[in-house]
């Protein structure tokens, strides 16, 4: 192993003191007069060197969101600890610390570099939205809920959208002097004219599908091992594990959402989930293995997010808590099967 990497369980350390950092703060601010609760934070502050690391991040990453403007931040200055009516009474602190600790954390991850990101897009889809735009050469795109671009006319002539994050989907004009490019972090999509989609996935995976014509993938550190896929072709790539895995796909079902339609065929129940919430407004925690064993087969109306979460709660034995208007929980533990 080369040096400076992390392990594996160094990673599990750091992402549980993020975790207990983010419970600090909602402690701390519930109770600030608290002398006990803070000599506690102090011991558990200097217990370890990960905590102190963890706890200086989330303070700069709280700063961000504290900062944020008024039509991003107001959705999350309500959710408050004492929304807790399904809990009782000596829980409640147990429970700000679990639920809602696990709220700021998404909020850390989420919300905190979106504001950062959200500075570089020259187009921005919010929760809920799609949004379609023509580009000056004919070509259309849509964006997808919580998806952003930038236009880069950098590359001499060629026409180039780089996907920030999120999805989208394109229908470019032909012009076979001037390439159409769409890039990632890590790929090049490159194609003369046809209809694809485009995923920009965690973990630095990219996702390409193909309705007609022909696209050219590549990551940027390979350029020579070039993908071509044709209608009805799909490649999900990981360019940092130098994987490719290409699948066939139906041509009708690429980009349902722009549909409004999620179509699933055998999939485990948290893949429906994940898929729903760039659609749904509020943060969804899952919790439990039965998320992944439990699978399903449907097509779900992307406007009716909550009312598909209690289809899927019915239908699959989950359980499905509102905390408060804007933090759905649902578990799935195994051995409720």
């Amino acid at each position: 192993m080369s040096a400076g990497r992390d392990t594996g369980e160094d990673m599990a350390e750091r992402r549980r003191a993020n975790r207990e950092a983010s419970g600090w703060v909602i402690l701390l601010q519930e109770d600030p007069e608290d002398h006990a609760l803070r000599s506690e934070f102090d011991a558990w502050l200097d217990a370890k060197p990960v905590h102190r690391d963890a706890w200086a991040e989330t303070q700069r990453i709280s700063h961000v969101v504290r900062t944020m403007p008024p039509a991003h931040a107001h959705r999350w200055r309500r959710v408050k600890p004492s929304i807790l009516p399904f809990l009782g009474r000596n829980n409640r602190r147990r429970a700000a610390h679990i639920f809602l600790g696990a709220a700021v954390a998404c909020l850390a991850i989420t919300v905190a570099p979106g504001v950062l990101l959200d500075l570089r897009a020259d187009a921005i889809a919010g929760t809920g939205e799609m949004r379609s735009v023509e580009l000056a050469d004919g070509s259309k795109m849509i964006l997808a809920p919580e998806s952003a671009v930038a236009f880069d006319v950098s590359r001499g002539g060629e026409r180039t959208v780089q996907l920030l994050r999120g999805r989208a989907w394109f229908d470019v004009a032909p012009d076979p002097d001037h390439p159409f490019q769409v890039v990632t972090d890590v790929t090049t999509t490159t194609v003369l004219g046809t209809a694809f989609e485009v995923r920009k996935g965690a973990g630095h995976q990219v996702s390409v599908a193909v309705r007609n014509g022909l696209v050219r993938v590549a990551c940027d550190d390979q350029p020579d091992q070039t993908e071509r896929l044709t209608a009805g072709e799909a490649l999900d790539l990981r360019c940092a594990e130098q994987s490719a895995f290409r699948k066939d796909v139906d041509p009708a079902r690429i980009a349902a959402w722009t549909d409004h339609q999620i179509i699933v065929s055998d999939r485990p129940v948290r893949e429906v989930i994940d898929a729903l919430r760039p659609w749904h407004s509020g943060l969804i925690l899952t919790y439990g293995t039965g998320l992944d064993t439990r699978r399903v087969t449907g097509v779900y109306d992307t406007r009716q997010s909550r009312e598909v979460l209690q289809a899927l709660a019915q239908s699959h034995g989950l359980t499905v808590r509102n905390v408060t208007p804007w933090v759905t929980v649902i578990t799935a533990d195994q051995g409720d099967d």
